[in-house]
């Protein structure tokens, strides 16, 4: 089904601008950036001085421009939270020891996934893959 919108252009807190547009092995890829890159193409248009705004806050804001896929990968969205909150939860930690709780080694090797790996590693594909096969 596609999406009420052609696309969005937000305005974030930079950090939250940084995480929603990045990818697999950025410091900055996490849960966020999964789902966020699970259903757009999501790129960073510019940042706003704080000195844009009366009074100037603290921070640094970004411009996100944000384009609906048209065909997503087929996942369901509730298994795709499970699955980035499990990997991502224990950030450091290798996958085999993070995803414990939701089917550890098993659900890792139906998705052939190398349980050493480390959740920000792993593409948004993979982590559908990892939720279809919950």
């Amino acid at each position: 089904m596609a999406p009420f919108y052609q696309s969005l252009t937000l305005m974030f807190q930079r950090e939250v601008g940084l995480r929603i547009v990045a990818r697999a092995d950025d410091n900055h890829y996490g849960r966020l950036g999964v789902l966020c890159g699970w259903r757009t193409q999501a790129q960073m248009a510019f940042d706003v001085s704080p000195q844009a705004f009366t009074p100037p806050p603290k921070v640094t804001s970004s411009v996100v421009h944000l384009v609906p896929i048209e065909n997503p990968i087929p996942c369901s969205a509730a298994n795709l939270e499970k699955v980035t909150m499990a990997a991502f939860g224990q950030r450091r930690k290798m996958l085999r020891q993070s995803v414990k709780s939701i089917g550890g080694e098993a659900l890792l090797s139906r998705a052939d996934i190398d349980p050493q790996r480390r959740a920000e590693t792993l593409s948004v594909e993979e982590f559908c893959r990892l939720a279809n096969c919950l």
